[in-house]
């Protein structure tokens, strides 16, 4: 198989990038070295705009000042971040699968920290939900600014697939952190009216903060543990005739959900959450790419695939 993918930034302004500057390109063979055209069509020919821009990558992503509105505590070192920043940020950041890199003003660019963004409020203001786990996290601490890196569009793996389904059945699978991405999904999946079902575990979170952004009587609510109810969720997929399951976890999380679907219903369409190591963000360092279970490597910071080619 051809390592040709779709690019989370095929068409936008920041293409084309330093990737298809050093003919790395993900969407384009062209623009790999290659000698003949197999991109499958991105909507936009990336050679075209290579050529149209004199042979010259486009400028990259802006880093931009946010305040701090407020940051609320939520305890097991989990905090909801409010920022406001410019709206020109905010505006593109309102789609699911949003993220930023974010860090201290004090900082050097190496505490960039890979954040999702939760939702967007009045084109201006960004949630973050975030659990101290390391140095970079720790360093966000009782700060009032900030420096935030974006906007990126690749946080989820398959999140074409909110706006293609129309007046189907959708269930959101979340556990821990997880929660931290599932909110701008859930918005687009209602606003193609579908009906979405929530299976939320807490994990070791004291609380969450998701109804604070969603109408609960909008969605079908479940909780439990993810691993001890497996059946349950099973009954849940086949009772309500899931069409689209979105995994917001673990690595673990994620595998665990697919075997289920995989049990019964492969057609099922299958969304999960970015868990590679975000580093650049561009591609351009290669600490995202992830190996595919047919070999073919992936730069998962950018290449809009199905998941489905990581346990098959």
């Amino acid at each position: 198989m051809t390592d040709i993918f779709k690019c989370a930034d095929a068409g936008s302004e920041y293409c084309p990038c330093e990737l298809a500057g050093t003919f790395n390109c993900i969407s384009c063979s062209l623009l790999q070295g290659k000698d003949t055209c197999d991109c499958g069509w991105n909507g936009v020919c990336i050679l075209n705009e290579y050529y149209m821009n004199n042979k010259k990558i486009k400028e990259g992503r802006k880093t931009y000042s946010a305040q701090k509105a407020y940051c609320r505590d939520m305890g097991n070192n989990c905090f909801l971040l409010k920022l406001e920043t410019q709206d020109e940020l905010a505006k593109e950041l309102n789609r699911p699968g949003s993220y930023v890199f974010i860090r201290s003003k004090d900082k050097q660019n190496y505490f960039d920290v890979p954040m999702s963004v939760l939702d967007v409020e009045d084109d201006k203001f960004i949630y973050i939900a975030y659990q101290n786990t390391g140095c970079k996290t720790k360093s966000l601490n009782n700060l009032d600014k900030f420096l935030i890196r974006g906007p990126y569009w690749n946080g989820i793996i398959g999140s074409v697939n909110f706006n293609r389904l129309i007046n189907t059945n959708c269930l959101v699978i979340s556990k821990g952190i997880g929660y931290s991405s599932i909110v701008l999904p859930i918005k687009a999946m209602k606003k193609n009216n579908n009906n979405v079902a929530l299976f939320l575990d807490k994990g070791k979170l004291n609380e969450t903060c998701i109804f604070d952004f969603i109408d609960k009587e909008d969605i079908e609510m479940y909780q439990g543990d993810i691993f001890e109810n497996g059946e349950f969720i099973k009954k849940i997929i086949k009772e309500r005739n899931i069409e689209l399951i979105f995994s917001a976890g673990s690595d673990l999380v994620h595998k665990f959900i697919y075997e289920l679907i995989r049990e019964f219903n492969s057609d099922i369409k299958f969304v999960i959450t970015n868990n590679n190591r975000l580093c650049c963000g561009e591609g351009v360092c290669g600490a995202c790419i992830n190996r595919a279970k047919r070999g073919y490597k992936v730069r998962m910071c950018k290449a809009q695939v199905n998941p489905k080619i990581f346990y098959v």
